[in-house]
């Protein structure tokens, strides 16, 4: 008795069809497959610190606070300014307040994923676990080098325009390092306070880390010894803050410098939240 003879089964339209060229059996999907790398990790970090409302209102209260704080400094001090005042340094109060949100901000971008459990969706569509910090770090720190230069400089515009007249014109160095330092520092400040957020996975106790990080350090110096208080003013965030606005603690201190210190530091973090990150569960 002869086997029936079944009829060559055809492929639908758009289905998936059997590959046998290479290897038999081996399926080939009709979908493109695009290679994933870093741009596509980078469009979906930008996509959600830019769509949730807390990046909003961290960044308006930084605006807020350098530009409002620094403003009503320099129009106060009209009538009493002289030749040769740095001007600049008016703008330090509001710069010391405005990275708490920037700190705040810092965190947020990655605790806030671990608190709600939306870290699970992020690594399962990016289970290159150091892709997605490096594209978060990257995101964050053009964002905030950007909006922070911007708003220091609109300052700089402002006291130069009310007290220029009087106090004159700063020095292009001051104003590149008032400018591009503070913009470079609150960067700084936030990627460690990134670090920071993927470290402890937990946005409460990692801004109150970074916020006594920021003012421990000083409160210490005062009641210290003469080296180890010489040493914990001079590196800590409010003298490398204060430097930068002319307003140096120690008149020998770099604002440069410090600020280098600063950055290595952050590194370490980056580095150690890396480490973390990638042999954690979640």
């Amino acid at each position: 008795m002869s086997s029936p003879a079944f009829p060559p089964q055809v492929p639908a339209p758009g289905a998936a069809a059997w590959s046998t060229a290479s290897a038999p059996g081996r399926f080939v999907s009709p979908v493109p497959v695009q290679r994933v790398h870093l741009g596509h990790a980078l469009a979906a970090e930008w996509t959600k610190i830019r769509s949730v409302r807390s990046t909003v209102w961290t960044l308006l209260l930084m605006i807020g606070f350098i530009l409002g704080i620094g403003g009503v400094a320099v129009l106060y001090s009209r009538g009493s300014t002289r030749a040769g005042d740095d001007i600049l340094s008016l703008g330090f109060g509001g710069f010391l307040i405005g990275q708490i949100s920037v700190i705040a901000l810092g965190v947020l971008t990655i605790s806030s994923e671990y608190g709600t459990g939306l870290i699970r969706t992020t690594l399962t569509a990016c289970p290159q676990r150091l892709r997605m910090l490096i594209a978060k770090a990257l995101i964050f720190f053009a964002l905030v080098l950007t909006l922070g230069t911007g708003t220091i400089a609109l300052f700089t515009l402002l006291a130069v325009a009310v007290l220029g007249g009087s106090a004159g014109t700063p020095p292009t160095a001051t104003l590149v390092r008032t400018v591009l330092g503070g913009g470079l520092y609150l960067a700084v400040i936030g990627l460690m306070s990134l670090a920071m957020g993927a470290l402890l996975r937990h946005s409460a106790g990692a801004i109150a880390t970074m916020i006594g990080f920021v003012l421990l350090p000083i409160i210490l110096g005062l009641f210290a010894g003469d080296r180890i208080g010489r040493f914990l003013i001079e590196y800590s965030p409010v003298s490398i803050s204060a430097a930068i606005f002319g307003e140096a603690l120690d008149p020998s201190t770099d604002g440069w410098q410090l600020l280098g210190v600063l950055t290595l530091i952050t590194a370490v973090l980056l580095i150690a939240a890396g480490v973390a990150v990638a042999r954690r569960d979640v």
